[in-house]
């Protein structure tokens, strides 16, 4: 196991927290699994990983929610993350959906995959204080 990393910042109860908004599909509850291990096997954090989802089937809306915590500190809540630090969208359609960007904590960090401009997603009213980096996930995969 590699030395363990420093969380760049914390939440009062000492989490880095991060919520994946996905459309079922898409490999968020996936993705959410492999960067909970790697921070357990490789970086010597604590992490703990859910989903949250209705029907299973292709379609349909996911969150996945990740907490990392010191190695030295247990995650006990297993209570939906209200107030991340990271936000990673899957897609730019879900902007439209209402409570998408809720919670994004002051100077968190916005993922959205989409092949547009962020000039165009602003309308769908982007936090300001807060880092955005548009990825097209799609044409990379």
């Amino acid at each position: 196991m590699a030395s363990a990393k420093r969380l760049p910042v914390v939440d009062e109860f000492g989490f880095y927290e991060i919520r994946l908004d996905a459309i079922g599909g898409l490999g968020a509850h996936l993705a959410g699994q492999m960067l909970g291990e790697a921070a357990v096997l490789k970086m010597g954090l604590n992490a703990l990983h859910f989903s949250a989802y209705g029907s299973e089937k292709k379609g349909s809306p996911i969150r996945s929610f990740l907490r990392f915590a010191e190695p030295d500190q247990e995650i006990r809540s297993c209570s939906p993350v209200e107030q991340p630090h990271m936000v990673a969208i899957f897609h730019d359609a879900l902007l439209r959906t209402p409570g998408c960007l809720a919670g994004l904590r002051e100077n968190g960090t916005l993922i959205i995959n989409s092949r547009k401009k962020l000039e165009d997603l602003e309308r769908f009213g982007l936090p300001t204080d807060c880092t955005v980096y548009l990825i097209d996930a799609l044409t990379i995969a």
